[in-house]
């Protein structure tokens, strides 16, 4: 996948805070997606990160605190990983510890960059949507940067996001919440595709453990040719259908009315709708 760069060129007053290496980094929350994110992050070179988290998460190579009342200095980039409700609370006991010309980068789902910009003032801001697989280094993020944004604070977060598999930068909030609808919130379908492709294998007489791998090696596979493989997806797909054979007797019952085509479309535009209600 090509990593898509915005058309924003610029040097800010923010750059001196994060060339200096290494970049002190402060992440308040580290939930599941965090942990998987922080996994990927803490190898990137010339940043140092810090989590505040009350639950005191287990993270090889990074100093996590209960909380911030033993943290000293500043920190040229805050990551944002709270629930929404609670960013304004957190940010405003963390101003001692905030640069005031540094980076903010929030995976708070929900939360647009102009509410952001009410709690935090005019700050450099990037929004991340990124999606679990990231803990496996193959996830992808999209990624939204306001206008106090320059090229120094896009390649910090792009070396950041590299750790864990693709991005792709993204020009407004409708488009996030669409990303969001289609890979933040994918992995979830897959995974239910994936389970009923499980129990259509056990049908068959496979046992359960049989049945996963199936289900699990024939996607996982398929997705790594695709990857591999530039050519539009029908192609791959009629490549492996042969006239009269076993998969086009299959896909005549899985493509049928374009029922599942309808499922789908349903699906992202239900999840769409919802994330535009977060916004």
């Amino acid at each position: 996948m090509t990593h898509m760069k915005s058309e924003t060129n610029f040097m800010n007053d923010n750059t001196a805070n994060l060339t200096t290496t290494p970049v002190r980094a402060l992440m308040f929350g580290c939930g599941n997606m965090g942990q998987a994110l922080i996994s990927g992050w803490k190898k990137a070179d010339g940043i140092d990160f810090t989590v505040v988290d009350p639950a005191g998460p287990d993270l090889e190579g990074v100093d996590v605190h209960a909380s911030m009342d033993s943290l000293e200095g500043e920190f040229g980039l805050i990551i944002i990983a709270v629930k929404p409700q609670m960013i304004a609370d957190v940010m405003s006991a963390a101003k001692h510890l905030v640069d005031p010309a540094g980076l903010v980068l929030s995976i708070a789902a929900g939360t647009s960059v102009k509410t952001l910009q009410g709690i935090l003032g005019d700050k450099a801001i990037v929004r991340m949507m990124p999606n679990m697989p990231a803990s496996v280094k193959l996830g992808l993020s999209g990624l939204l940067a306001n206008e106090q944004c320059g090229d120094v604070e896009k390649s910090l977060i792009e070396k950041m996001a590299s750790e864990n598999g693709e991005f792709l930068w993204l020009d407004s909030e409708d488009k996030l919440d669409r990303f969001t609808a289609i890979a933040g919130s994918g992995p979830g379908y897959v995974f239910e595709i994936m389970r009923l492709f499980q129990t259509a294998a056990m049908t068959l007489g496979f046992t359960e453990e049989e049945a996963r791998l199936l289900s699990v090696n024939t996607v996982y596979g398929s997705a790594g040719m695709a990857a591999e493989n530039p050519k539009p997806l029908e192609e791959l797909r009629e490549a492996v259908t042969s006239k009269k054979g076993v998969t086009l007797a299959g896909l005549q019952q899985l493509m049928a009315d374009d029922v599942l085509a309808g499922l789908l479309n349903r699906t992202v535009e239900s999840a769409y709708n919802r994330a535009v209600e977060l916004r």
